[in-house]
């Protein structure tokens, strides 16, 4: 469940992050990061629309339905701010040598 006030918060902080981003440019022209702030702006709020995640998880299980590897949560309820689904038990990518065994 998404805190309700993600999407307003969001928003600011894509303005901000456009302002600061293009003050940057302009106090440093050699300042080449402001590509950051143009793909935050496309797609941080999708990120936060949990249809589109149920949508990708679908995605993702047909992707992987031949991997025996590869486990995709059931969605049991998607909605913009609900995503609900299976629990599966996993190894952590941060533990290497648990995943290569």
């Amino acid at each position: 469940m998404q805190h309700k006030w993600i999407k307003e918060r969001c928003a600011g902080d894509i303005r901000y992050t456009v302002f600061a981003s293009k003050m940057a440019k302009k106090l440093f022209p050699s300042f080449q990061y402001g590509w950051i702030a143009e793909e935050m702006e496309q797609k941080l709020p999708k990120e936060i629309d949990f249809t589109l995640e149920a949508k990708n998880a679908e995605k993702c299980r047909f992707n992987f339905k031949d991997n025996t590897q590869v486990v995709v949560p059931e969605i049991f309820i998607a909605r913009p701010r609900l995503l609900v689904m299976s629990f599966e038990r996993g190894i952590s990518v941060s533990h290497v040598k648990e995943m290569a065994a």
